[in-house]
């Protein structure tokens, strides 16, 4: 298991309730969004920039909708994913090359769908599964992309297995 798995799955790992779920998929979205932003200004250019252009506005809006499933339970949300987070997790992300940006972007999806996955187990609100599907099939989505730009086969593995 990679430490930017060991890291997310303790994030979930540790929550102790719905509430807690829910934030822990926030943060990592929120790191999401922050990544793909980073890759895109940084070594991915043409159709690579403008994918993570748009899957960092997609990880916006998953984030939004976990805010929006805490607000519902009551719970405010008070702290929110910031670029230090993102450099604890995947440093350098920003100044790496095209393939290593791309590479750490699929561990990435890969770590946020694993916790998802972790999450719609535990949830006891279950009204909120079907957010988290949501959110889980558009990571596994953006996994597809990122596989076939590294070129690995089968690029749906994340819909076929999970991972």
């Amino acid at each position: 298991m990679s430490t930017v798995a060991e890291r997310v799955s303790a994030r979930f790992a540790s929550a102790r309730n719905d509430a807690g779920l829910l934030q822990a998929g926030l943060h990592v979205e929120e790191v999401c969004a922050l990544a793909y932003a980073a890759a895109a200004e940084g070594s991915l250019r043409g159709a690579a920039r403008a994918e993570a252009e748009r899957f960092a506005e997609h990880e916006r809006r998953h984030a939004k909708a976990y805010a929006t499933m805490l607000y519902a339970l009551t719970v405010p949300v008070r702290e929110h994913a910031r670029a230090q987070d993102l450099e604890a997790l995947l440093p350098g992300l920003a100044e790496a090359g095209e393939r290593e940006a791309l590479r750490r972007l699929e561990e990435l999806e890969e770590a946020a769908i694993a916790g998802q996955r972790l999450m719609a187990r535990r949830l006891r609100a279950r009204e909120v599964l079907r957010t988290v599907a949501a959110v889980m099939a558009g990571g596994a989505q953006h996994l597809v992309v990122l596989r076939r730009r590294l070129g690995q086969s089968p690029p749906t593995k994340a819909f076929e297995t999970g991972a």
